[in-house]
Order: structure tokens, then sequence, then C-alpha cells
């Protein structure tokens, strides 16, 4: 791991160093190969193809559109939690249920954060950016954070180092199991405690930092819960990894070492979902400089094991963003696609309408979608991700 970690900055100024190619493509990406056309997406559906013996993931990375802000009545009703109900509808295999939100984040970084999102915690509570999304709490002495799942199984992950206390965590207000966080070198993304096989049913995991650690450590740095139901060995998993207000440059260079072992650690990525660009439209950055971040995020991923197809969705143009410069993101994408015949690109903004010409009702507000934006967001991914 360190090896590959070594090379990130190499990798980052190679990909940097492309240069721009012309639009050749629209959705779905082809590249020729032996005088063929092969279909972007085809480790995807191989991928999808071993649901009965191993959990297919699909991680979807990007800004607080990508996470789901604007479903205000539900975290089911998130187009992640919308997009992974219709493909198990379709896919799952009979006798697996599947965790409803395979990932609850120990820090989310949405916006108005649905009453029903499974994460409490006391005052105290901070945010640091570790772990998937780069999304994780810095909790003190004396607070807490509580994470609550309907299921059978959890895995928490958090982060190890010289700066790290000793974890205190409690299941169903049991007895509390202590976890010395300290290690010589600081490790992200890491399995510190495991539930074991529980009664099926909804359960809660308080984390604290414990009164034995040394004081040096002042806190404890806990990502997120892995959950099961009956998912840990078949089905299809949708997996959060975004982050409210991120820009594309905020998960590559050095900000990848944050997020780029938890994301190692995900079994069985089949399909990478990168709705980017409403943040770095709003804030300067340039297409030239917003395809090479893609283009390096896509290359990190490769490097720590991901194999399957990625999917660059090209949303409704953010109503502060420049027309022109909305247009010219579009270009760079399907510059990529053209150039890579793994990568496909939906314009989902030929399907969706722009928030200045909503006559849908679909908006929360000039950048997210309310539930129904989020449904609709959603069923034009599941049509354009399904083995065809």
């Amino acid at each position: 791991m360190r090896r590959a970690l070594a090379c990130l900055p190499a990798l980052i100024l190679l990909v940097t160093a492309v240069a721009v190619v012309p639009a050749t493509s629209t959705y779905p990406a082809a590249a020729a190969t032996g005088g063929a056309q092969t279909d972007p997406l085809r480790r995807w559906y191989a991928a999808l193809a071993g649901r009965y013996t191993e959990p297919v993931s699909v991680v979807v990375m990007g800004d607080s559109n990508a996470e789901g802000t604007g479903a205000t009545t539900s975290v089911h009703r998130r187009w992640q939690q919308v997009l992974q109900a219709q493909l198990r509808a379709r896919f799952q295999p009979p006798s697996v249920k599947g965790a409803a939100v395979p990932y609850i984040s120990a820090s989310p970084r949405m916006y108005f954060v649905p009453a029903d999102y499974e994460r409490t915690a006391t005052a105290g509570v901070g945010e640091s950016s570790y772990g998937l999304g780069q999304r994780s709490a810095t909790i003190p002495a004396g607070e807490s954070v509580t994470l609550a799942f309907v299921g059978r199984h959890a895995k928490l992950h958090a982060r190890k180092g010289p700066e790290v206390g000793r974890y205190r965590i409690v299941l169903d207000g049991g007895t509390p199991v202590v976890v010395d966080g300290a290690a010589a070198n600081g490790a992200n993304g890491q399995v510190i405690w495991d539930s074991g096989m529980l009664p099926a049913g909804r359960h809660t995991v308080r984390i604290s930092r414990d009164s034995s650690s040394k004081a040096t450590a002042t806190a404890v740095y806990p990502e997120g819960l892995t959950t099961y139901d009956g998912d840990e060995t078949a089905g299809v998993r949708v997996v959060d990894s975004a982050r409210g207000g991120a820009k594309i440059g905020d998960f590559i260079g050095l900000n990848a070492w944050n997020w780029y072992q938890p994301f190692g650690a995900l079994p069985a990525k089949g399909l990478l979902i990168l709705p980017w660009g409403a943040n770095d439209a709003t804030s300067g950055t340039s297409p030239e400089a917003f395809r090479a971040g893609l283009e390096a995020l896509i290359v990190l991923a490769r490097g720590n094991g991901f194999a399957g197809s990625v999917l660059l969705v090209h949303m409704p143009k953010r109503g502060t963003a420049s027309e022109q410069v909305w247009a010219d993101y579009r270009t760079q994408m399907e510059a990529i696609a053209a150039s890579d015949p793994d990568v496909a690109v939906l314009d989902l903004r030929a399907r969706i309408p722009d928030q200045g010409g909503d006559d849908l009702g679909i908006y929360f507000d000039e950048v997210h979608y309310n539930d129904r934006g989020q449904a609709m967001i959603a069923d034009q991914i599941a049509s354009a991700i399904l083995p065809r």
C-alpha cells in the first residue's frame, strides 16, 4: 500500500500532462478495438453478473449533488438510495435482503440532513476529512457520536495514527469495547471494530474517546459504519463516497491520501459514478483543469484496485454557473470517454431541465434537487447502466 501511495504524485503529473482531445463521442462512449466497438460499461456488467458470490459495489464520488443534498423527507429519498432500490428490484439475489444504507458517515456533509439519517452527535463533535468522501468525525474527550442501523452486522472504519486516542465503542448500550487508535504511521479506513453477527433488527453503535487515552491524543476520528443485512457475500450495494461542498481538486494530489485507503478496501467495486462540476464551475476551475482532475481521480482509483467502469455524469447547469464553462465541462468529459474504453458519459442536462427553466418542480434550491428531482436522477442513471 505504501508503495502505491508513493506513486500518487507521479500518477497525477502523468494525467495532468495529457493534452486536451476534441470531443468525438456521446453517451454511450465507444472505443475501437480490433475493428469492433466495445461498450464502456462492460466491466460493470461483468461485476454485476458476479452478484451471487460477492457484493458488487457502485461507488458515488462527488459533491453535494452526488451526496443527495435536498432530499429532506428521508435519507431513502436520496438518489443513491433510490438507485440502489431500483437495481435491487431487478438484480438482487432472492435470498439477500441487503443493508438500506451500506455506509453511514460519522460526519455527514450534506446540508439539511434528513431527520432519519441514523447519526447523532453531542455538541462538541467536530469534523475531519478522513475516509470515504473525506468525511469523519473529530471526537474530543467527553463527546460522542452514535450511529444506528437496521441489519445483522456492522464494521467501524476509523483513522489510526500517532495523534489518535483510544476508541470506546458501545453496541446497543452493552459492555464497552476499547480499541487503541495509536499507530506509528497514520492510516485511514482501518476496520477497528467488527460487531460479528447480530440478531436482525435495529442496533446502535456509540463511539467516544476513552479516558485511558494518553493526554496528547486529544481525540478519536471515526469515519463511518459499513452495515450489512445478509449482503456480506452477495448482492448489490450503492456506497456514498461524496462530500458536500467539494471540488474535484479536493480529491486529488495530497488530498487523495484521505480517501485512498478506504476506497481500496471496498469489495467488488464494479462502477464508479462521478457527477462533478457544480462547485468547480462557480469557483474558477478551468475546463482543462476539470478534465485533468477527473483523469487524475480515475487513475488514482485504478491504482488502488478499481477495475470496473466509470460513469461521468454531466448534471444540469447550476443556476449561477457560466453557460460556456458548463458546456466546456461536458466537452472535456466526452473527450475523456473518447480516449478511454472504460469510461462513459451520461448527459443528464439533456434529460433534466436546468433550475432556471424548471417547470417540473424538481429543485430544492439553485443547485440541489428535492425528492422528485432525486428520483428523476436515479431513474435516468438506472436506465443508462442497465445491461443491454
